[in-house]
């Protein structure tokens, strides 16, 4: 009788060694207290088809847009090209066997066989207690585990239907049919077992090759060494573990060691007096071994000095018996030359130790292992991060290669974590890139939202044919006028929430004069605001100036289409200083960045709604590139320039923009707000910092998704929002202080080893002239408990069009060529006859 246990994934990036070392101290505590127990261990895989994920991610998407399944399409080719499989470790306690006379007396007395499963019971919930503790932290394998594990244990190497996952409550696994479709061939002294099943009607045969741990030698986990069971993952093809553990009684180490150490007396006395010569130092070496080992087991009592005694094996297949002998040779030099992995002979019985309740094939290659280098193996860990149901980002550059799939909207959702999401590096470590791809793909699954970009190199993505019809950019240098009008900014009241609220009719109406009213208040204190600040910073501060603005303001409609300019026409019907403040407002409008809040004339209405974004987009983008705001603490404000004054009620515009798409929204409809290079905008900008302080801590009550990127994690750390991130991507970071920061970011001590991790991403050869083709991150999924830490590798190969759109590296190739107006000098002209003036 076994029971087995399914254990739960655990990570080991990014752990520290004192986390390490407490982590394998905590699983050899629990194997230590099986003393007596023989303990299996079955490492296999379970794969996800890339098609179970797209049919999750498809439904995950709001309303997805035309575009969105020819891009799923391309993730999905893309994601075919690694492999997609769960890491399943099992554990099988040896509870014994049922003795013949119990069998026999249990058939005619009841309660014999009641006794028998009550001392089976306690037997049991001892176990189990054992197996739910920290550091192997396994459960009770349900009946969909188990059919899994024998499936995979009879179908060695082969590959298993798997359930479809819109059926997994209904389908279970036939196993008695599929063991009967399954064939076990073997030569004698053959290097390979054949094995043979049938998938989908059609057979496929497999060749497994089977390996043996023979000595392991001195390795240093975590300090140095790969936990040596888990490395295997990193060979790109499944490996399977199948090995059993005897933890050992102190007493029989005790006598085992006495022994010992009396055969090596005898031998030193046999090289000594019987032959007069020096004995060899091993025995010396040996003797000084088993009497520390032995002082182990008499002074220490926490277990952590138990001896095993154990079998480790290996398995790898291939079509071919080419295939699974140079896989097995690949194995082999992975573990060089610490560890010393063969090939045995008897492949067939070897085989058989893989299927639960097989017995040993030989004892030969017993490994008697302390505890501690038992647990070192660590077989559960993986390189598992990220959710199922996002978009497809990347995959784990770590232990293992494996689809990274990101959904912004799984933290406040379902972890209940802020929606803030910081990507921080250095130039060029790929933050515009990433953050590009993720706005892409949430515009396409018809999420709404909004975004900033004061380098303005992301409006070449929304031109992509897919994304024109659904965004809108609004452009500070060269925008169009009235794209930013102070009325526009601020929509009407969302009838269908405001009646969500209501009671009655009479409330609704209610509700609704309360609404629009308040709405007309705000636009009139941003039209008021927004003129002010285009007056010259003295006259703008003028009192007097200031209330007779504010009555024309007050006197103008504020409705959704009303207009700045009916301002200035109000002011330039009255008396002098009226007209006088009309004129510096009309100037104002001349200005680049001062006639985004005022239409002209010439527009028709239905142009001014197009460019005021009364007809919504699903995505609005504010091209922020040549926006200057000074900071006022070093140069003071009456010493600023015009434009450099224009720029306050900009950022003050696109920042109330995006609050009223987040706030003003359905709080159970998804949200995007993207902000690239924060930095710009948050050191020079009130409007700016509070927007983002405003997003990041109300992030989750309106299901929103805040990416920020910035050069440095101190502008989020500075700013008092970090206890608010959700999840987090670090790029490239090379100084000392970036270092630290993003290891704050991270929730990572310093001084541990991580700072030459962060300055090696993204790594360009020196040597090699061509740019590199991916960006890497360090990814912390904000999941919680369950959540993961890895280095991502992201990647926009499979994206060519997207991929030219965000590239914002300089290309000489590329550049504009300059109009030239200088005549040119003829062919024959002799260069002694050119002026002076036109060689300088």
């Amino acid at each position: 009788m076994i029971a087995w246990y399914l254990a739960e994934p655990q990570t080991w990036s990014f752990r520290s060694v004192p986390e390490g070392e407490g982590l394998i101290r905590a699983q050899a505590t629990q194997l230590a207290q099986l003393v007596g127990n023989t303990v299996h261990c079955r490492v296999t895989s379970r794969p996800y088809p890339v098609s179970h994920w797209a049919r999750v991610a498809y439904s995950n998407a709001p309303d997805p847009r035309p575009g969105f399944e020819a891009m799923m399409n391309r993730d999905q080719v893309h994601m075919l090209r690694h492999a997609q499989a769960d890491k399943l470790v099992y554990y099988g306690v040896d509870l014994g066997h049922r003795g013949a006379a119990l069998r026999v007396l249990s058939s005619v007395m009841a309660g014999a066989a009641s006794r028998e499963m009550r001392h089976l019971q306690d037997r049991l919930d001892t176990v189990d207690a054992i197996m739910a503790g920290r550091g192997l932290e396994c459960a009770p394998a349900a009946g969909r585990d188990l059919e899994w594990l024998l499936a995979r244990s009879f179908a060695l190497g082969c590959p298993v239907p798997v359930p479809d996952a819109r059926a997994q409550e209904e389908r279970h696994l036939d196993v008695d049919e599929f063991i009967e479709s399954v064939a076990w061939s073997a030569e004698p002294l053959a290097p390979t077992v054949q094995i043979t099943t049938s998938m989908n009607e059609r057979q496929l045969t497999r060749h497994v090759c089977v390996l043996t741990v023979a000595r392991i030698g001195d390795i240093a986990i975590p300090e140095e060494h790969e936990p040596w069971m888990a490395k295997a993952d990193r060979v790109g093809f499944p490996v399977e573990w199948s090995f059993r553990v005897q933890p050992r009684a102190a007493e029989q180490t005790s006598r085992e060691m006495a022994a010992l150490t009396n055969r090596i007396d005898s031998q030193v006395g046999h090289w000594r007096d019987d032959h007069g010569k020096r004995p060899p130092k091993q025995l010396q070496r040996q003797a000084d071994r088993a009497a520390d080992i032995e002082d182990e087991m008499r002074r220490e009592f926490t277990g952590l000095s138990t001896r095993t005694r154990g079998w480790y094996r290996l398995a790898v297949a291939g079509d071919s018996e080419e295939e699974a002998l140079d896989r097995a040779q690949r194995v082999i030099e992975l573990y060089q030359p610490q560890i010393k992995v063969i090939r045995p002979i008897g492949q067939f019985h070897l085989a058989r130790e893989f299927v639960p309740g097989e017995p040993l094939a030989t004892t030969a290659h017993t490994r008697k292992f302390p505890v501690l280098k038992v647990a070192a193996g660590l077989p559960a860990i993986t390189a598992e991060v990220g959710d199922r149901r996002g978009f497809h980002i990347g995959e784990t550059a770590g232990l293992a290669a494996r689809a990274v799939c990101f959904d912004p909207w799984f933290l406040p959702e379902v972890a209940e974590a802020s929606g803030l999401v910081p990507i921080v590096g250095t130039p060029g470590s790929g933050k515009s890139t990433l953050m590009g791809l993720i706005t892409y793909k949430a515009i396409l699954s018809g999420v709404r939202g909004v975004g900033m970009d004061p380098a303005g190199r992301m409006q070449k993505m929304l031109e992509l044919p897919e994304l024109a019809p659904l965004t809108r950019s609004v452009d500070v240098l060269g925008g169009h006028p009235g794209s930013l009008s102070p009325y526009g900014v601020v929509p009407e009241p969302n009838r269908a929430l405001v009646e969500l609220d209501s009671k009655s009719a009479d409330d609704f109406d209610h509700r609704m004069r309360l609404a629009t009213s308040a709405a007309n208040a705000t636009r009139r204190d941003l039209a008021f605001s927004t003129l002010r600040w285009c007056l010259p910073f003295l006259m703008g501060r003028h009192e007097e100036v200031q209330k007779r603005l504010r009555a024309a303001v007050m006197k103008a409609p504020a409705d959704l289409r009303s207009s700045a300019w009916t301002v200035v026409e109000l002011l330039s019907a009255g008396d002098e200083t009226d007209q006088e403040i009309a004129r510096e407002l009309h100037a104002a409008r001349e200005s680049e960045l001062g006639r985004l809040f005022f239409s002209v004339e010439t527009q028709t209405r239905e142009d001014r709604e197009r460019v005021a974004g009364l007809h919504p987009a699903r995505f609005v983008m504010f091209n922020l590139k040549g926006l200057i705001a000074p900071d006022p603490a070093k140069v003071p404000m009456e010493d600023w320039r015009p434009e450099e004054l224009l720029a306050r009620p900009i950022m003050t515009l696109a920042s109330w923009s995006a609050l009223q798409v987040i706030y003003r929204g359905d709080p159970h409809e998804r949200k995007l707000f993207m902000l690239d290079e924060a930095h710009e905008v948050t050191e020079g900008s009130g409007a700016g910092r509070a927007l983002v302080y405003k997003l990041s801590s109300d992030s989750r009550k309106n299901n929103c998704a805040a990416l920020v990127s910035t050069q440095n994690a101190s502008v989020v750390l500075g700013s008092d929002i970090n206890n608010f991130v959700g999840a987090a991507f670090v790029g490239r970071a090379r100084s000392e202080d970036a270092q630290k920061d993003a290891l704050r970011l991270l929730g990572k001590p310093e001084d541990a080893g991580y700072e030459e991790i962060l300055a090696n991403l993204s790594p360009q050869s020196r040597r090699s002239e061509g740019r590199l083709g991916y960006r890497e991150f360090i990814y912390r999924d904000g999941l919680g408990v369950s959540g993961g830490m890895e280095k991502i590798r992201v990647t926009l190969a499979h994206h060519p069009q997207l991929a030219a759109a965000l590239d914002t590296t300089a290309d000489p190739d590329k550049r504009v060529a300059e109009a030239s107006t200088a005549s040119a000098v003829p062919e024959e002209s002799d260069s002694s006859t050119v002026a002076t003036e036109d060689v300088a």
